[in-house]
């Protein structure tokens, strides 16, 4: 990582559609952040039988931390009416239920998920589908490629060039079921990869890195742990773009 800053509302794109995806999101627009969430990779084709709506959203289920310690060669359809593998109420982080309950109206969810599917569906699905992420979503776009472009910037100064980072351009190929509005291209400030097997994408990292950023699913077999690890990721990764190092929206509010 580096020291390079980048305030509310800069653009930031993160790519990959998984529960660290949509939990990365989810923080960036809780802090103002022009976010878009977008699927990234076509890693969700092997869910025949299931709602479109649902095909490309949460775990991948090849070769991730679901797949490796609890689908046992199984597919996420034939998991789907699982035991989900977290205790209901630490399936889903305080940002999520908040989310959840401001589109619901309530102060907590009907009901939290206990199987796999209502996890997938009632969870991470009624996330995206919340105000903060309405229409930020675009879980068919397979990103193809990733370059750099220089940024102009009118106030510069004699003697000031190439202080300015370059943006990001991403490239997109429309899956089955996209949006017929689906862009072929975005130009954004940031991009977040998150929990994306380096062999189910088209696109490498451009040489230009300083507001790239990764998070990867931590190998631990307790899947509440492998949650609060990538919830830190994505905390530092914030904390850096705001230059706020105390910065944690998961730590509770003094009253």
């Amino acid at each position: 990582m580096n020291d390079s800053t980048l305030d509310p509302p800069g653009s930031i794109v993160v790519i990959g559609t998984t529960v660290l995806g949509i939990e990365a999101a989810l923080y960036g627009r809780f802090l103002g952040y022009d976010v878009t969430l977008v699927g990234g990779a076509d890693v969700w084709s092997d869910r025949p039988g299931l709602d479109p709506a649902v095909r490309r959203i949460g775990p991948t289920g090849r070769g991730d931390w679901l797949d490796r310690h609890w689908l046992s060669g199984r597919s996420i359809p034939e998991a789907w009416g699982d035991a989900s593998p977290m205790l209901p109420d630490r399936s889903l982080s305080s940002l999520a239920l908040n989310a959840i309950a401001a589109q619901r109206g309530d102060e907590i969810p009907a009901a939290l998920p206990v199987t796999l599917g209502e996890w997938i569906t009632d969870g991470l699905l009624a996330v995206t589908r919340s105000d903060l992420l309405r229409g930020r979503v675009m879980p068919d776009a397979m990103v193809t490629s990733v370059e750099t472009v220089d940024v102009e910037d009118d106030d510069e100064e004699d003697g000031d060039e190439g202080n300015i980072p370059p943006d990001y351009l991403l490239k997109y190929q429309a899956l089955e079921m996209a949006d017929e509005a689906l862009p072929e291209s975005q130009q954004c400030e940031c991009v977040i990869v998150a929990g994306l097997q380096g062999d189910h994408v088209e696109w490498s990292k451009p040489e230009s890195d300083e507001y790239w950023f990764e998070l990867s699913e931590s190998d631990d077999e307790n899947a509440e742990t492998m949650l609060r690890d990538g919830y830190r990721q994505i905390v530092a990764i914030y904390a850096q773009l705001m230059g706020r190092e105390e910065l944690d929206l998961y730590r509770p509010q003094r009253g």
